[in-house]
């Protein structure tokens, strides 16, 4: 009964001792100024996380629910139930889709 008397009695004083010192830390840690407030206060998230879409060249069904879009001159693979199932096709550049009206293979060009 005695040694319980003492445990209880040194946790307490420990638990008083440790209460201070994280007092005076968090003291030394609080803003006083509107300036340091900002500073120190956690960012909260403005938007949430989601899955991005994955560029692919050859667009594929992962699942029975994904199904095809076709935006912009893009293919899109959308799956309401994955997320992760989102893919989109490549676009190609716009020096790869010209369309030639004639050959020129001269060194010297006419213009």
């Amino acid at each position: 009964l005695r040694q319980t008397i003492l445990k209880v009695n040194s946790l307490s004083t420990l638990k008083s001792s440790n209460n201070g010192i994280i007092s005076r830390a968090y003291s030394l840690f609080q803003a006083r100024t509107p300036l340091q407030s900002s500073f120190l206060r956690l960012a909260s998230p403005l938007v949430e996380q989601v899955c991005g879409f994955k560029v692919k060249l050859k667009l594929q069904k992962r699942c029975k629910d994904c199904y095809i879009v076709v935006r912009d001159s893009r293919k899109y693979v959308i799956c309401p139930t994955h997320p992760r199932h989102k893919q989109m096709s490549m676009v190609k550049k716009p020096k790869y889709t010209w369309i030639l009206s004639h050959a020129c293979q001269s060194k010297i060009k006419p213009w």
